[in-house]
């Protein structure tokens, strides 16, 4: 269920400062730590020695201590100490994994470490681009990170999730186009003359009708980019206030996965008290997914049942991006073959 060859959001590089920092990926525990110089490492979460979790012990010299027996662990994966003798055998050593920093989150490759392309990194410049003001958040999410990416390829849910902040009746009326390439989905709607919800008007400053729209551009294994923008039926779209919705997720488990979500706009960019109504809303909004994704997966673990039985045509960019990661996997499972 799973695509190997891969970057995975793990972390903000804000998170892993001077402790060990436990993360599960795609069922596989693993730690990451620094370095005396900063460097960043991650690895099984696992001593080589009696196989205690290396992130239960602390950093001490820049190498990563067990809190077992004290044998220590440098960024590449080597024993580099043992308190009790000074030979140390071949084998202490911990497997690695790529790893980088980059749009100020950390990301791990899981699959083949020859195959690891930074520039093949998820495109979430607008977190640290300076013509544009961020502000992010993580949730864990009690569900198939497949359904996450459902969930943010479908937005007709807005009218009703979240009625309280970014959605109204207009959004599930308003007609979706789907357009699928080698390397993503696009799921597009406009929606034209309608009031702004209760966020819009906080986060604009328009009160009368609006046209607005969203266009999500979805890249496996999880990564979604929501361009949206709103402007009064007045007014032209020239002079619309556009934001940009970062999400990536990370599956943890089979039926669980990291969040990571931030929005960026490139109006009123020095308003500390707009970026923190924005974070605050944007969580609150997420939480009321949060909620219906775990009800979803209780409901699917229960019954077995395809979350497709029954498709509308909202489904389709949910559906195209599930085939889209079905034949990467199916790519990578044949000789030869890789993401």
């Amino acid at each position: 269920m799973w695509i190997k060859n891969a970057w995975y959001a793990a972390a903000f590089s804000t998170d892993i400062t001077g402790a060990p920092v436990p993360v599960m990926l795609l069922d596989t525990p693993l730690v990451m730590f620094r370095g005396e110089d900063g460097t960043l490492a991650a690895m099984d979460d696992r001593c080589p020695h009696r196989s205690v979790p290396l992130s239960y012990g602390r950093i001490v010299n820049g190498n990563l201590r067990c809190g077992y027996h004290g044998i220590q662990i440098d960024t590449s994966g080597s024993c580099v100490k043992i308190p009790c003798q000074d030979k140390i055998p071949a084998n202490a050593k911990v497997k690695t994994y790529p790893v980088v920093e980059k749009y100020t989150l950390v990301w791990i490759w899981m699959g083949q470490p020859e195959l690891a392309d930074e520039a093949a990194v998820p495109d979430m410049h607008y977190f640290d681009d300076p013509e544009w003001t961020a502000c992010g958040g993580y949730h864990f999410v009690k569900a198939d990170y497949r359904l996450m990416n459902d969930n943010l390829l479908d937005l007709s849910h807005e009218s009703y999730v979240h009625h309280t902040t970014i959605g109204n009746d207009a959004v599930a009326q308003a007609p979706v186009s789907v357009e699928r390439t080698e390397t993503e989905v696009r799921v597009h709607r406009d929606i034209r003359n309608c009031e702004p919800p209760p966020f819009y008007i906080k986060a604009t400053g328009f009160t009368e009708p609006i046209n607005r729209w969203h266009t999500t551009i979805f890249t496996p294994p999880g990564t979604h980019v929501i361009e949206n923008g709103s402007y009064p039926v007045s007014a032209s779209r020239a002079q619309a206030l556009e934001r940009r919705v970062l999400n990536t997720v990370s599956p943890a488990t089979r039926d669980t996965a990291h969040y990571f979500w931030g929005v960026a706009r490139q109006y009123r960019r020095d308003d500390t008290a707009l970026t923190e109504f924005l974070r605050e809303q944007t969580a609150q909004t997420f939480d009321q997914d949060l909620e219906i994704l775990e009800l979803q997966q209780q409901a699917l673990t229960r019954t077995g049942n395809s979350p497709f039985s029954l498709a509308f045509n909202t489904d389709a960019g949910p559906i195209q991006a599930r085939r889209m990661i079905d034949q990467l996997i199916e790519k990578e499972a044949t000789p030869g073959g890789q993401s």
